[in-house]
């Protein structure tokens, strides 16, 4: 009966893709539920339950601070080593906990002490069963993913789990305002719990189904199968680079999350934004997500992880510091501008943080061996993010009285003038804080050995090396280079400041080679069609013996065919039918076909040609008179008279094929040109 969560001693290379595509979804599916449950949204509840910064802390500390039961799952996996049938029904359970999180508010009062306090006690429940799964887990997909594409295959899920966050998270957030628009206000909290019931309902349950239905690959034997349980857990703490790692995991996660989840209680107290404009922002991130983890992950699987690493968790520095000046001391006309770009580069960070801190750790362990190391590394990551929002919470209440307060003055007769630079106050010290505990902790970093790995500057090169053409040309003018160096300069020493550089430099440098690529494929394929056309024709009049009495049919079949051809470029049918009818004009032009039958052939063939690839006839249509227009001094004839000609051609095809076509082409033609009837081929 259970013989499904039984792991398989082979599996073949379809069930090993399959098994990947179940797991990759059901990331997905979790990935939108907790996005109903965290974040903004988790922020926004807590609060209208009552709760204070610190108890946003400790909601906060409560996932990671639980990784610490990944170590009893650790020695469970490791003694009966069937992780389906330990994962999966903690995964379920884990999901079930957000039934009893939603429906505090129907059997509780709210605001209240009693009411945050279930939530509380019940999302510490949800702890107990969520790391079981992700130890479990973890260490399944150490063994079903194939090492050397690591990287890529959980960018590609990070960033499907990215685009599901967007859709529900901005869904969700407009339920909630229109919810909120119209329910009494002691009602308006059930549209949390609305949002969370019906998750769990189309989220929380598929998600472990499609788990159920995956592969389990069977965990290699190891000769100390038999170790006892403190050797096992004891094993990744002897492993001296190992311990680097779990020192930068600790102390990064806490100064991480000591600012970090309070950017939702922060935009929603501080500065007064709405839920939708706050989970709007958060969108934004999640969308610069997207876009920047197939470049992390790429260039992990090229330059090495702990480089990545680098130059993310530097640049995320950069963002918390950057919160400070959002407000001063209030919010101001470049607050959401500059918030904008906070999110946009806390994405980019985001997505190489997230990326490289999943798979640093897995390729570092021993093969084989992957389940304690792995476990070791979440309890590290877990009391790190921990501690860090409970002890931000306790500090943004103890400075919320508090102020520090820098000002620019300036004296002169008129009187004093004075200008506010720095304020902080309440969350605001968090911001500094994170930012200094987490510049120290980038040192640890560097002690961290992986083979392979590349130097940071390889990196920065690689991210600025789109921007050379640029800077080439910006160098000449005078003293530009000299000061572009000199700024360049002081930029690298604030941390994350060369990366963000770089990264907008890689985004501009790739808008641009998308467009210049585009506009030269264009070009190309223009060409290509042209001379292809040119020469087939010219083959075709090589067995034709009276060719000028065959101009039309051999120019109709010419630029028919090519429409068949240009099937495969999609959105680039007017190029092809202005390529295609020049090619077949110029080669006939050397013959004794009369030019107007030539263009009379080529109208009549592209519009013939369109319709049978379900192409746009207006836009074909105009494109041939324009390349009509365009050969017609070529030809030797007045421009008006190339274009009735190719009018013709194209009314007689569009009459052939019914009087829709017909109107279609009339509608679309100059009014000199609609008046011309079809005439037979």
């Amino acid at each position: 009966m259970f013989g499904f969560l039984r792991p398989s001693a082979t599996l073949c290379q379809r069930e090993v893709q399959r098994s990947l595509r179940l797991m990759r979804w059901d990331g997905v599916l979790g990935g939108a539920m907790f996005s109903l449950g965290s974040g903004g949204f988790m922020a926004a509840y807590a609060l209208a339950l009552g709760a204070n910064n610190l108890q946003v802390g400790i909601l906060a500390a409560l996932p990671p601070v639980s990784q610490v039961a990944q170590l009893p799952a650790v020695l469970a996996v490791e003694r009966y080593r069937a992780r389906k049938a330990i994962g999966l029904p903690s995964w379920f359970l884990a999901q079930f906990m957000w039934v009893p999180i939603a429906a505090v508010p129907f059997v509780l009062d709210t605001p209240g002490p009693l009411a945050i306090s279930a939530v509380i006690v019940f999302l510490a429940l949800r702890g107990l069963f969520t790391p079981v799964w992700v130890t479990a887990q973890t260490s399944w997909m150490r063994d079903l993913v194939p090492r050397e594409m690591l990287g890529r295959f959980y960018s590609t899920r990070m960033a499907l789990m990215t685009v599901a966050v967007v859709l529900v998270g901005l869904g969700g957030s407009f339920f909630v305002s229109w919810w909120q628009g119209f329910a009494p206000p002691d009602r308006s909290i059930f549209a949390y719990s609305i949002l969370m019931l019906g998750g769990w309902l189309i989220f929380g349950l598929v998600g472990p189904a499609l788990v159920a239905f995956s592969r389990e690959p069977l965990m290699p034997q190891t000769a100390e199968s038999d170790r006892s349980a403190l050797e096992i857990i004891l094993e990744p703490l002897r492993d001296s680079n190992f311990r680097s790692l779990l020192r930068f995991l600790l102390f990064w996660n806490f100064a991480l999350n000591l600012a970090v989840p309070f950017f939702a209680v922060y935009m929603l107290t501080r500065l007064g934004f709405s839920l939708p404009m706050v989970i709007g922002f958060t969108m934004l991130s999640q969308v610069s997500n997207v876009l920047f983890v197939r470049v992390w992950g790429a260039m992990a699987d090229r330059l090495g992880i702990k480089t990545v690493l680098s130059l993310a968790a530097s640049l995320y520095l950069l963002v918390i510091i950057g919160w400070v000046f959002t407000t001063n001391p209030d919010r101001h006309f470049l607050s959401v501008p500059l918030l904008v770009a906070l999110h946009a580069f806390a994405g980019v960070a985001a997505a190489g943080v997230l990326l490289t801190v999943q798979t640093i750790a897995l390729k570092t362990t021993p093969e084989g061996r992957a389940t304690p190391y792995i476990g070791v590394a979440a309890v590290a990551t877990g009391l790190g993010s921990g501690a860090g929002p409970i002890v931000g919470g306790a500090l943004a209440d103890y400075f919320t009285n508090h102020l520090f307060r820098v000002d620019l003055s300036w004296t002169s007769s008129g009187g004093v003038i004075a200008l506010p630079a720095v304020a902080l106050t309440g969350i605001d010290f968090l911001f500094v804080i994170s930012f200094i505990v987490g510049a120290a902790s980038l040192n640890l970093l560097t002690r961290l050995q992986e083979e392979g790995a590349a130097d940071r500057e390889v990196a920065m090169q690689e991210l600025m090396a789109g921007m050379t053409p640029v800077m080439r040309a910006v160098s000449s003018v005078p003293g530009v280079e000299a000061l572009s160096a000199a700024s360049y300069g002081y930029i690298r020493r604030i941390p994350g400041a060369e990366v963000a550089l770089g990264v907008m430099a890689y985004e501009l440098a790739s808008s641009t080679r998308a467009a210049v690529t585009s506009a030269g494929r264009g070009r190309r394929l223009a060409a290509e069609v042209e001379d292809r056309v040119s020469q087939a024709l010219a083959l075709a009049i090589d067995g034709v013996e009276n060719v000028g009495e065959h101009g039309v049919e051999l120019a109709q079949y010419a630029t028919r065919g090519a429409m068949h051809a240009g099937e495969g470029f999609v959105g680039q049918f007017e190029r092809v039918t202005r390529a295609s009818v020049t090619g077949a004009l110029r080669t006939l032009a050397s013959t004794s076909v009369d030019p107007l039958d030539a263009l009379h052939g080529a109208g009549y063939g592209s519009i013939q040609g369109a319709l049978e690839s379900d192409q746009d006839l207006g836009d074909i249509a105009g494109a041939a008179i324009a390349a009509a227009r365009q050969m017609a001094s070529e030809l030797g004839v007045d421009e008006d008279a190339a274009a009735a000609a190719m009018a013709g051609g194209i009314i007689s095809a569009a009459s052939d094929a019914g009087g829709e076509a017909l109107a279609t082409v009339r509608g679309v033609l100059p009014d000199d040109l609609t008046s011309i009837g079809p005439t037979e081929t």
